[in-house]
């Protein structure tokens, strides 16, 4: 830390022979997006209605050393990390597994659990970053149930070679080392990028309560919070022609872990170590057009994931009693075959699939195996009439489980089941715009949620069935020079939701967490979006989102849903001075919300809505016609509130960053 602060001081001194700041050479990597839009003016026309985009000036800006501390950038999105110390990323109120989440094309969810831990992805890299809030498209496969979210690599624009070098230090002894090169030679271009992160933990608030019984009294660092992680990625894109274009990208992981246990639970918390989580992703991505009217569009991944997790028999982290090790490989592919009808009218053959194995071994236990083949078929049409545009789609979701484990009987099972949708938009003039749309999806519950006991943490409910959900939603644009807004009304409907609950002594005598269905769940509200350029040095942007919560089971009406805030908020002030001096103000604000009373099940407990305000300054110079830097500071959580990701999960408290980037 002492020493990229010393650099970041000289730095500084350099800057006095600074040259004005020069447009970015790097761009968002397009072959690896997901939907396929025919013309330019799609593209324009319909990304204003369900999707949201997260530029790369914002990523970069936000100094988060992983994509698990993204949520202030996220509209309707919040990040929660659980009690597995894994960070999971909610749309609109719905579940982590209902989310789609893409990444270069290549689906990233981890299909034994069908999640992923966010803090496993790093954002160096990252060029852009797209929300897709009604996810009913076809393209986006099985298992979308409330949200898509793409996250696409960096680019070079123009003919030439670059080199990023980013350093970053902050509160809790955290490092970040992050070098990137690019380069584009004729028809071939190129990224590669090698990182490395550390960290001893994060701080807590110094407004804690006294009865927080698992911080170490010793140290300010909430406690097993720990982290380490390098990740290495290179991809190239080369175009046989104007009709072939090919990318192939090799992307690895390596993470150790801890994981900071519940408040609440006492001895039954999970004492939780990972010493080794790693990945390795082989992804092909392609287009080629057979004539004007006929493309294909491919992506292809082999995956292999696997991880080991440590139990304690206490917070003093001294005494493994439990282990458990998982080991999966995915093959999935993302196909697509796409004919223009006429000018503006475009239909879309769309098939998506993948096989899993995963091999799971706790402590001397015999291994068990686990596979499962999902497959998701349908036709989509796209259709402009002047100012009217549709789109509209169906198709067929399949899932079977050849192996399950313990549970012999279950094997060979399948499911399947039928998805569609429709969405309208009107242009009334070319400022305003209105849009509405419905749609069915499934998902089929994973092998983990069925099959596993996460170390006997859970009881497991084989009987699980597959949840549904009918997604409707109207709204509006508005967009002008100098401000973008967009409004949206949802109600989505829920039937079978998996949600999890705690058993009752009754029920259980270790009154471990059930996963069930409720029989009926509906979700409804209002998301807010505004960007905002009063002139031009100066930017506002926020959203502002509202939700409403309904379920019920066996016909009795549940009086909560668990962990859905009502309430998520956020706000930045961008100003950039001449000389290169910005200013960013935060805001951020997540509303009320409920958890399951740890001592009584049939009782909840309220988690109190949380206001949090960071602060950035930046200075950006040249330091020559060749070395374009930017030197920060940030303090997140001013005011060192005490806020709860879930019951008993405590959240970082005031927090100070400092780095510096430079590129050539």
């Amino acid at each position: 830390m002492k020493k990229i602060l010393i650099i970041v001081l000289l730095i500084n001194v350099i800057s006095a022979y600074s040259q004005p700041e020069r447009k970015d050479s790097l761009k968002s990597y397009r072959l690896g997006e997901i939907e396929i839009y025919e013309t330019k003016s799609q593209i324009s026309q319909i990304n204003k209605a369900s999707v949201v985009d997260v530029p790369y000036y914002i990523i970069q800006s936000s100094d988060v050393l992983s994509a698990s501390e993204l949520q202030m950038y996220l509209p309707s999105g919040v990040i929660r990390t659980n009690s597995r110390g894994e960070s999971m990323l909610f749309l609109r109120g719905t579940g982590e597994r209902q989310l789609g989440l893409f990444f270069d094309g290549m689906a990233m969810n981890i299909p034994w659990d069908n999640r992923l831990d966010l803090t496993f992805v790093p954002v160096d890299i990252i060029g852009n970053i797209r929300l897709n809030l009604s996810s009913s498209s076809m393209f986006y496969g099985p298992n979308v149930l409330g949200g898509a979210v793409s996250i696409s690599t960096i680019e070079r624009i123009d003919p030439g070679f670059g080199l990023s070098l980013k350093l970053q230090g902050g509160d809790g002894n955290t490092q970040n080392i992050s070098l990137l090169h690019d380069g584009k030679i004729g028809d071939l271009n190129y990224i590669a990028n090698i990182s490395y992160m550390k960290t001893d933990g994060f701080l807590m608030s110094k407004n804690a309560p006294d009865s927080l019984g698992n911080q170490n009294l010793n140290s300010a660092l909430r406690t097993n919070s720990q982290q380490k992680r390098i990740n290495a990625y290179v991809r190239g894109e080369y175009h046989f022609s104007q009709n072939t274009i090919t990318g192939l990208s090799l992307s690895y992981t390596n993470q150790s872990k801890g994981t900071p246990p519940e408040t609440f639970a006492g001895k039954d918390a999970r004492f939780w170590i990972y010493p080794d989580r790693s990945r390795l992703a082989l992804t092909f991505n392609g287009i080629h057009n057979f004539s004007n009217d006929l493309s294909v569009k491919a992506t292809f991944w082999y995956d292999i994931f696997s991880q080991e997790i440590n139990g304690y028999t206490g917070i003093d982290y001294k005494t493994i009693k439990e282990t458990q090790k998982d080991d999966d490989i995915t093959i999935g592919t993302r196909l697509s075959i796409n004919y223009n009808l006429a000018e503006n009218h475009s239909l879309s053959l769309i098939f998506n699939g993948f096989t899993t194995n995963h091999k799971q071994t706790v402590n001397k236990d015999p291994e068990t195996e686990y596979s499962q083949n999902t497959i998701s078929t349908g036709l989509e049409y796209f259709g402009s009439f002047n100012r009217f545009e549709i789109k509209a789609g169906a198709g067929l979701d399949y899932n079977s489980t050849p192996k399950t484990g313990l549970f012999k009987e279950a094997e060979g099972t399948s499911q399947n089941d039928f998805a569609g949708f429709l969405s309208l938009r009107y242009i009334i003039t070319d400022n305003i715009a209105v849009f509405a749309g419905t749609g069915r999806r499934t998902r089929f519950p994973s092998m983990r949620e069925q099959y596993d006991g996460a170390l006997n943490a859970f009881k497991t409910n084989p009987d699980l069935k597959a949840e549904t959900g009918l997604l409707n939603e109207v709204g509006f644009v508005y967009t002008r020079d100098k401000i973008d807004f967009k409004a949206t009304a949802f109600y989505n409907i829920y039937e079978g939701l998996i949600e999890r609950i705690r058993l009752s002594k009754e029920q259980d005598s270790l009154r471990r967490r059930m996963r069930v269905n409720y029989s009926d769940a509906t979700i409804s509200g209002v998301d807010l979006n505004l960007s905002f350029r009063p002139f031009m040095r100066m930017l506002l942007e926020g959203y502002f989102t509202y939700m409403s919560y309904s379920a019920e089971q066996n016909g009795k009406k549940i009086e909560q849903l668990v962990q859905k805030p009502d309430i998520l908020a956020g706000f930045n002030l961008n100003y950039l001075f001449s000389f290169g001096l910005k200013p960013k103000l935060e805001i951020e604000y997540t509303g009320k919300q409920f958890d399951t009373d740890p001592v009584d099940n049939t009782k909840y407990v309220s988690i109190d809505p949380s206001f949090i305000l960071n602060f950035r300054l930046s200075y950006s110079f040249n330091i020559s016609d060749f070395v374009y830097s930017e030197i920060f500071v940030r303090l997140n959580n001013i005011t060192d509130e005490y806020r709860l990701s879930q019951l008993g999960l405590p959240a970082p408290g005031r927090t100070f960053y400092a780095g510096l980037s430079l590129r050539l």
